[in-house]
């Protein structure tokens, strides 16, 4: 600087210097120039000055964050006057944050039709936010200091199989808790929903197994990390965890992967909790359960009554109407797309399909032993419920057993028979729909009937050890 300006002074020829109130000019010699430069050592020290002011936190700035506040207050304002929320919080951009995940289980919840898992928990999230560092001894020994959403960087890490809408953000607004080293902890409480593969085989005493995958929406591993919170491989269950549950935990599963798409050469981290629930509740059993095989009791005792009565028919009327009610609730209950049918589904229709044939066969027995008969049954069929077949039916001594119900029946019929003999005889011996009828004796008549009873009271016990056999196997195989 002073070589400068003694070149400049050099260079000069004169200079007028015009005094104030005179029209004359002075002219200078040009060694008298060199009295009016600063000295070459005042020049440095100037400069000197002027760039050891020059520092990253002015006076003023310093006045504000400072003037008037709180320790904490000062410490809020120099950590967040210049940070920037959109950046990586690493000072080396190529360096990846590390993120660790973990999880606290409060509750949780299976939608079968939705075929999703909800859960309510409490996220854990940890890593090192490398601007955010202070020494304790100028703020009072303040070791940590909480932070509002909004305020530090905070990493995009959301569920892959969610099933909720983009926008809304299960973590809410709570506060990070930040320590001088840095390091950054958020637990927000969090309700998740994700979808997961049902196997509703066995349902409603199934045994699910689901999954949580957390990853980072926008960033790869060489940008965001992800770890494990303190390294714990099981999820940890909360001790107010509700006690009266659906579903029981058998066993959880922390574990972090790494991912190579084919489309990006850099791996994409993620953490996956599992979940392996099995449903233990005993009011299944008591709503679908235990009222099916009440079903099949009451089908099977129906074929336990006389042939003549009508009640069996209301019966098994009433068993199959509620085979049906359950069927449309499980239809309104469980998904149609899923691959397994429910072994209690298959079981409950199973039941309808056998107590509409029992009912089917109420009525055909029930008209064998009520209408009016002029020739006998088949022989094969009295030979066989009147011989061994029959004794084994318990059908040896039927008639003393139904004795009071078949003598009202033949009662009946012998007053009609004898009314309308009475009333008509050339109409008993004309023909009736194209068909010739032979004249029958009161004592005929009877026999006749008491065969058809015979007959329809050995199908009825018959089909009673036809469908106890049916209903043991059927209910083995679905147990």
């Amino acid at each position: 600087m002073w070589a400068l300006l003694k070149v400049f002074s050099t260079s000069l020829i004169f200079i007028t210097v015009q005094v104030t109130g005179q029209n004359e000019s002075t002219t200078l010699p040009p060694d008298s120039i060199a009295t009016l430069l600063p000295p070459a050592g005042s020049v440095k020290a100037d400069v000197k000055t002027e760039t050891s002011i020059n520092t990253p936190i002015s006076t003023e700035e310093v006045t504000a964050c400072d003037k008037g506040r709180s320790s904490r207050q000062k410490l809020r304002c120099h950590l967040l006057e210049h940070y920037d929320i959109h950046v990586h919080p690493v000072k080396d951009s190529s360096k990846a944050v590390t993120v660790a995940i973990g999880m606290a289980i409060i509750h949780l919840d299976v939608n079968e039709m939705k075929s999703v898992m909800g859960v309510d928990a409490w996220m854990r999230f940890d890593w090192k936010d490398e601007f955010l560092t202070w020494d304790p001894m100028d703020y009072d020994n303040l070791t940590q200091i909480h932070l509002a959403v909004g305020e530090i960087w905070k990493p995009d890490i959301f569920v892959y199989n969610s099933a909720e809408s983009t926008k809304f953000d299960p973590y809410g607004q709570t506060h990070f808790l930040v320590s001088h080293t840095g390091n950054v902890l958020w637990v927000p409480p969090a309700h998740i929903k994700a979808f997961c593969k049902l196997d509703l085989r066995y349902w409603p005493l199934d045994t699910q197994e689901c999954k949580l995958k957390f990853g980072s929406w926008t960033s790869h591993g060489h940008q965001i990390d992800l770890a494990l919170y303190r390294n714990m491989t099981q999820v940890e269950l909360l001790d107010f965890y509700t006690n009266n549950r659906e579903w029981v935990s058998l066993a959880t599963v922390a574990q972090r992967n790494r991912i190579v798409y084919d489309c990006c050469p850099e791996t994409y981290p993620d953490v996956t909790f599992e979940f392996i629930l099995q449903r233990n509740s005993p009011a299944y059993k008591a709503v679908f359960v235990l009222p099916c095989l009440v079903i099949m009791l009451m089908t099977i005792c129906c074929f336990l009554l006389p042939p003549t009565a009508g009640e069996k028919i209301t019966i098994n009327g009433f068993a199959f109407l509620t085979c049906c009610i359950f069927l449309l609730y499980f239809a309104s209950s469980l998904p149609f797309h899923n691959n397994a049918i429910p072994l209690l589904v298959t079981f409950y229709s199973n039941t309808a399909a056998m107590v509409g044939i029992a009912l089917l066969l109420n009525v055909t027995c029930f008209s064998f032993a009520r209408d009016r008969k002029y020739s006998g049954p088949p022989k094969f069929l009295k030979n066989a419920f009147s011989g061994s077949l029959g004794k084994c039916l318990c059908l040896g001594n039927y008639y003393h057993q139904v004795s009071s119900t078949h003598e009202r029946l033949v009662l009946e019929l012998t007053d009609m028979a004898e009314s309308e003999q009475a009333g008509d005889r050339d109409q008993e011996t004309g023909h009736h729909g194209g068909e010739e009828r032979p004249i029958l004796s009161n004592d005929s008549q009877n026999s006749v009937m008491r065969d058809w009873v015979l007959v329809a009271a050995g199908l009825e016990r018959f089909f009673f050890v036809f469908y106890t056999i049916i209903f043991a196997i059927t209910t083995s195989v679905y147990a």
